[in-house]
């Protein structure tokens, strides 16, 4: 019932050893330096190409969807302009009211004022009354009483 496996199974290579000697390793490292440097500038040269060519191809998309955008702004506008001006009207009226409000308190609080000076006054004037009543007048000065002159 159970067959065996004749199937070979897989090995993997062994890696190579390194090779331990240091004569020659600079001048190939410098060599794979300039060639990564290479590679590097290819690849960079490439993706600014690609980058480009991006934005060459999305200008017009680009343009398009500004266009909606403004597009959606100007219907936006449209309709916000009556609800901007009842909202005009509406704090006009609220504002006038306020202002007739706020004439009826001043005038209030004058008259009030004006009341408790005028009583102030009354009062002012009743003392300088009584005192003016109170302190005898000056009479003729002591010249005119002597029996001589």
């Amino acid at each position: 019932m159970t067959e065996p496996n004749d199937q070979p199974t897989p090995t993997t290579p062994e890696p190579e050893p390194a090779s331990t000697s240091s004569w020659g390793s600079s001048a190939s490292e410098s060599h794979d330096a300039s060639k990564a440097e290479g590679g590097v500038g290819s690849i960079l040269e490439s993706l600014r190409d690609a980058v480009d060519d991006l934005a060459e191809r999305a200008t017009p998309t680009v343009r398009e969807l500004s266009a909606k955008a403004a597009e959606l702004a100007a219907v936006a506008a449209d309709k916000a302009a009556p609800i901007a001006r009842k909202a005009g009207e509406v704090t006009a009226d609220a504002s006038g009211k306020l202002a007739e409000k706020s004439r009826g308190w001043a005038t209030d609080l004058r008259s009030a004022v004006g009341t408790t000076d005028s009583a102030a006054g009354e009062t002012h004037a009743s003392d300088a009354g009584t005192s003016e009543t109170a302190t005898p007048e000056p009479g003729p000065g002591p010249e005119a009483s002597s029996p001589g002159s």
